[in-house]
């Protein structure tokens, strides 16, 4: 023991330490070879997934009997007399339009020059595009030429019976398509109103007439609109009322006035919209109303007039011309026509039916007929005549005729042309589209792109790209007085994609099951097919199978089918092909590793029916045909998901199942339920889902939905029989010699299932208990604060006054070792108080400056040594101590008057050996320091706060601690075999069943370090030697002979200071991985979900920090005169500050598994400590 004639002990060994090196090499050779075997697993499966698998011909019987794209065939039940004159009428109306074909060559048909036209200032002229939400080819268009328009008017608001309000169909694909734009490129989406009956699709003047004559109602639908403009950010409203009568055109131009009037404010505009026959008066009237008038030029000829031209040129000019002259030319857009009409003699009053240009490309196509081109017209024309005799003759505007028409509105000074509708165009007409205007024509379409449609060859729910989209190619005549397209040919049709159908058998149904495997809902469902004997299929994800390796194998041996459902789940419709074909393979590699089986059977995850119809749907069918895929399809939805209840899940497949037989829609919500589908659906296959969410109703509706499809006479089977393939041809046993191979991709996806589950236990686990502890721990540090603990343990008799001897170690301390001794000069300690300061060999002027300013103080011991450490500096300072009480004191701090007495009186309690004071930053400098002061306080001194009154404190620093000098020398003073030797004392003391208390009120003000690098190396140093005094008192954890310091404190530091700390940056990089992981959602699931996800993110991070938060001005309000202001720093804390601590750990266990030799680590003093600030 040391005392002050013994001399200093001896150095001892430092725990961790290994001079051999024997320890790092067995885990350095532990950790190659389990690298090595990682790396071979992982280029394995890296391998697996990067090669396509060779999957299982299933693709031959797939292709049904019948030409792609063969004639429609129509009964002959029409009298011969309905149908010549139908013929004549048909006849009649071509002769005669040939017979004006000298009136004018097109050479004649230049563009006016018109020297008081005005051109608009670019940014006044518009490009823009009518889009509807009935046709799925509208947002196919619309988000492949989005960038291409100023303005996109949408179809959304419908007048309601009573002319009050307004019917909204909002598509909110279109707002998160134009929200993801940039802001200064951002295409204005505009709602447009109609007063378009859709119950008898038809325009209603009553409807109108209701709105315009009560001041009242249009009150009501311009607030609505308002609203609408607010709440989803429009950009304005277009006024689309047909069928006006004439006596309500003022009445209409109100509404309009008052519309912009409410708008304006908001920074929307208001157009409006007009027909090409359009009278003076009331176009004036609107346009003086109005932002922009819209001017819908087409329709000469439309389905219920004789056969002719859409729009012809010489129509489109001249109609043009007379609106200009009442509209101001920098208003008005000029809408463009993208459709025709099919005419044909079917009847005597046959009506024309719109064409899209798809449609009439594929006529083409399918008849062999040539398009032509009236010369004088300059519209081009396509007949061709049925089977039974039926003729056809179909007008249409295409490409060309845009070219023209967008021409004149640019010889004219509009400001800007309009094209009705997005989807059914020529597709190069968005080679002429831009920003702010159009470009001419010319050579750039003599390409016809291809289609947006898809056509189907077979029927059945079994699907195969079996073509896909092809160019075609026309050849054009520009006259070169005009600049007009006057003759256009096509030598080439485009084609579409072309999907191959099968597995059409009235009387069999496969049920399939979606999302899983998952271990509670799966198990459930398997049982009661097993009791039904009952086959299904199951579309696995790949994530999911990695997680339930048995339950999979389980779906395998009952004799199910197992289909690709991807690895994630993703929106394919919103990924790339390279990620495709990942998510495929993937699964398809861990299916053979788990099965060793193959499966040819793939279902996109949110595939909605049979009849894929938008590239988004037909990539992803594509990729996997190439791969050797068959795409399971649909017709009937149980809707389960939306958790309708069993009852009704059954009744929505039996009843999907019996419209589907009939060849009924009940998918489609753009057709109504009596609209026969495409040839083809047959409603085999019923869609279910065993995962993604609460699959309750489903496991129970699944045992009555076998029982109602046998009783309506359906037999079940798997999707291959209704391939006409067997089991095994569809998932065919792989051969014994690739088993290796899949051995190691079992093993790897094993292994990192295993490492995710635990991780995930971990963290969740790290996440309780850490938030579990923060409450325990706030809620103790309270009692402690406010309890009847702090007035038996905190204040001494007045009359004890021990003896002290303060012990100050010191190295190249010359900043501050003068203001140090003087603290304590300046104590007022009513006992005898001996002030000893060590000098441990420094190199700086440490000793000079102390022996200059306190050498002849009574009170003041000065001893120099060579260098040994702190320890032994310690050790040599009890030596020279007298005192009955013990107090340490780190050089670079200070203890305001009175720290002395406050921090002793505890020690008046014969049981407690050790005080430990309170200290906190004193030089808060700059934010480094500051949230250094923040720690203080809400970590290290609420938990004393906390251990105190569970008498288990692990730590009485250094900077401020006391000890009963008896006590430090009955253990042997501080040893030197950790970094943390005042950790060390404390325990050794509360081993021998002494309690460790806490003088809140003994203040000590220690200077912190003021910048990263020197906190770093001093947290190295404190977690090093932490750890150390775990280790060496092991024997100590979880043993109830040692009380709460091995049940409570020992595990706490094990766990929370050691363990958890040091895989935090996992944490961290996981918690990185979230905000990917989002932007991963975003695109590939669409922004709905990637914002559901962000929000469940933010959610548990913003519990997370008011949680921390929380308990941070609980610290502060325990602390009287803190600055509690600090605690908004937690919330920037926790993002730079705590990494920092998280390396330091990770460090200290890497240096500990080393082996070598740590040092002290010196940080330079500044003497900044503030003395105010106690």
């Amino acid at each position: 023991m040391p005392d002050r004639n013994t001399p200093i002990p001896p150095p001892s060994r430092p725990v961790f330490l290994d001079p051999g090196g024997t320890r790092w090499r067995r885990i350095r050779g532990l950790a190659l070879g389990l690298g090595v075997l990682s790396t071979i697993l992982a280029v394995v499966l890296i391998v697996g997934v990067l090669v396509p698998p060779v999957l299982p011909d299933v693709g031959r019987g797939l292709r049904s009997p019948g030409a792609i794209g063969s004639a429609p065939r129509f009964a002959l039940s029409r009298s011969a007399r309905e149908r010549l004159a139908a013929r004549r009428r048909l006849f009649v109306a071509r002769v005669s339009r040939q017979a004006l074909r000298g009136a004018r060559r097109p050479t004649a048909l230049e563009l006016p020059r018109d020297p008081a036209r005005r051109t608009p200032t670019p940014d006044k002229t518009l490009s823009v595009g009518f889009f509807v939400n009935w046709d799925d080819n509208s947002f196919v268009s619309l988000k492949a030429h989005v960038n291409q328009l100023d303005w996109v008017v949408c179809e959304w608001l419908f007048l309601a019976p009573g002319g009050d309000s307004m019917r909204t169909r909002i598509d909110r694909r279109v707002l998160y398509l134009t929200q993801r734009q940039p802001d200064s490129a951002r295409t204005g989406v505009l709602a447009m109103l109609t007063n378009f009956d859709t119950a008898r699709a038809t325009f209603d003047p009553a409807l109108l007439r209701q709105l315009v004559s009560s001041p009242s109602h249009r009150a009501a639908v311009v607030q609505q609109a308002a609203t609408l403009v607010r709440t989803y950010g429009l950009a304005g409203v277009t006024v689309d009322f047909e069928e006006i009568p004439s006596a309500l055109d003022p009445q209409v131009a109100q509404f309009v006035r008052e519309l912009a009037a409410a708008l304006h404010p908001l920074g929307a505009v208001v157009a409006q919209a007009v027909s090409a026959d359009i009278e003076p008066a009331p176009l004036r009237a609107y346009a003086a109303a109005a932002d922009r008038v819209i001017v819908m030029l087409y329709d000469e000829h439309v389905g219920h007039d004789d056969a002719g031209p859409v729009a012809s040129q010489r129509w489109y000019l001249q109609r043009a011309q007379r609106l200009l002259r009442v509209i101001p030319r920098e208003k008005a857009i000029l809408a463009i026509g993208a459709y025709g009409y099919d005419w044909s003699d079917a009847t005597a009053h046959e009506v024309g039916d719109e064409r899209t240009f798809q449609d009439v490309m594929r006529s083409a196509r399918a008849h062999a007929a040539a398009v032509r081109f009236d010369s004088l017209a300059l519209n081009p024309y396509l007949t061709w005549t049925d089977p039974d005799s039926t003729d056809h003759v179909v007008w249409f505007l295409d490409a060309v005729t845009a070219s023209n028409q967008m021409m004149v509105a640019r010889s004219l000074g509009a400001g800007g042309v309009a094209i009705w509708r997005l989807g059914a165009e020529d597709p190069s007409l968005w080679r002429l589209m831009r920003r702010g205007g159009t470009r001419p024509g010319g050579d750039s379409l003599a390409t016809l792109q291809s289609e947006y449609d898809v056509e189907f060859d077979g029927s059945g729910e079994l699907l195969r790209i079996e073509t896909r989209p092809t160019s075609g190619h026309r050849e054009l005549r520009v006259d070169p007085a005009s600049g007009l397209i006057v003759d256009e040919r096509m030598t080439a049709y485009p084609s579409p994609y072309v999907v191959a159908r099968t597995g059409a058998q009235p009387h069999r149904v496969a049920l399939t099951f979606d999302d899983g495997p998952d271990e509670r809902w799966t198990p459930m469902i398997l049982d009661t097919l097993r009791a039904h004997h009952a086959p299904a299929t199951f579309f696995v994800i790949g994530q999911n199978v990695e997680r339930n390796i048995a339950l999979t194998r389980r779906i395998a041996r009952a004799g199910h089918e197992i289909g690709n459902h991807t690895f994630r789940h993703p929106n394919l419709a919103l990924t790339s092909p390279v990620v495709t074909r990942l998510e495929l393979d993937a699964t398809e590699r861990i299916l053979e590793a788990v099965l060793d089986r193959r499966t040819g059977l793939f279902r996109p995850p949110y595939f909605g029916d049979a009849e894929p119809t938008t590239a988004d749907e037909l990539v992803p069918i594509g990729i996997a045909t190439d791969l050797g895929y068959t795409t399971a399809g649909l017709h009937v939805d149980s809707d389960d998901w939306q958790q309708p209840g069993a009852e009704r899940i059954v009744a929505n497949v039996i009843g999907g199942r019996r419209r589907a037989l009939a060849c009924l829609d009940s998918l489609h919500q753009k057709r109504s339920e009596d609209t026969p589908l495409e040839d083809g659906c047959s409603g085999s296959i019923a869609l279910l889902h065993d995962g993604g969410g609460d699959r309750a109703q489903t496991v129970a509706a699944v045992g009555p939905l076998i029982d109602s499809l046998r009783a309506a006479g359906d037999t079940l089977v798997l999707i291959s029989a209704l391939a006409g393939l067997t089991h095994e041809q569809m998932m065919p046993t792989l051969p014994p010699q690739s088993r290796a191979v899949r051995y190691g991709e079992l093993a790897t996806f094993g292994a990192l299932g295993l490492i995710e589950w635990g991780l995930s236990l971990l963290f969740a686990l790290a996440v309780v208990l850490g938030i579990g502890r923060l409450i325990v721990i706030t809620l103790l540090a309270v009692l402690q604060r406010f309890g009847r603990f702090r007035a038996s343990h905190q204040r001494g008799p007045a009359e004890w006054h021990p003896t002290v001897s303060v012990v100050i170690p010191a190295y190249n301390e010359a900043v501050v070792i003068t203001r140090t001794i003087e603290s304590l000069l300046a104590q007022g300690y009513p006992g005898s108080l001996q002030i000893v300061v060590v000098d441990d060999g420094s190199p700086d002027d440490t000793y000079a400056v102390a022996c200059a300013a306190f050498g002849a103080h009574p009170d003041v011991s000065i001893v120099r040594k060579p260098n040994g450490g702190k320890a032994s500096a310690l050790n040599v300072g009890i030596g020279h101590a007298t005192g009955e009480i013990l107090v340490g004191l780190d050089a670079d701090t200070l203890f305001p008057p009175g720290t002395i007495t406050r921090l002793v009186a505890p020690l008046a309690d014969p049981r407690v050996g050790a005080v430990s004071g309170n200290a906190k930053v004193g030089n808060r400098t700059n934010l480094v320091t500051r949230w250094q002061a923040l720690e203080y306080i809400t970590s290290q001194n609420l938990d004393r706060r906390a251990f105190s009154l569970l008498d288990c404190i692990t730590v009485v620093p250094g900077a401020i601690g006391a000890w009963r000098t008896s006590l430090v020398r009955e253990v042997g003073g501080f040893s030197d075999d950790t970094l943390a030797e005042d950790q060390d004392l404390t325990l050794q003391i509360r081993r021998r069943g002494h309690t460790i208390a806490f003088a809140d009120e003994a203040i000590a003000l220690t200077e912190a370090p003021d910048t990263f690098a020197g906190l770093a190396k001093q947290r190295f140093r404190w977690s090093f030697g932490t750890l150390q005094c775990m280790w060496k008192h092991r024997d100590v954890l979880l043993r109830p002979r040692y009380g709460t310091l091995g049940l409570i404190a020992m595990p706490n530091v094990w766990l929370f200071q050691l363990l958890f700390t040091a895989v935090s940056p996992l944490a961290d990089l996981l918690a990185l991985w979230s905000l990917v992981s989002v932007w991963l959602v975003r695109q590939e699931h669409g922004a709905t979900y990637a914002l559901t996800n962000l929000e469940q993110v933010l959610a548990f991070y913003a519990v997370f920090l008011l949680v921390d938060w929380s308990a941070a001005v609980v610290a502060f309000l325990l602390e009287p005169g803190e600055e509690r202001r600090l605690t908004w720093l937690i919330f920037l804390q926790r993002f730079a500050y705590r990494q920092v601590m998280y390396w330091v750990v990770v460090r200290s266990f890497a240096a500990a598994v080393r082996g070598h030799v740590v040092g002290w680590g010196k940080l330079e003093r500044k003497g900044t400590v503030d003395m105010q600030r106690a």
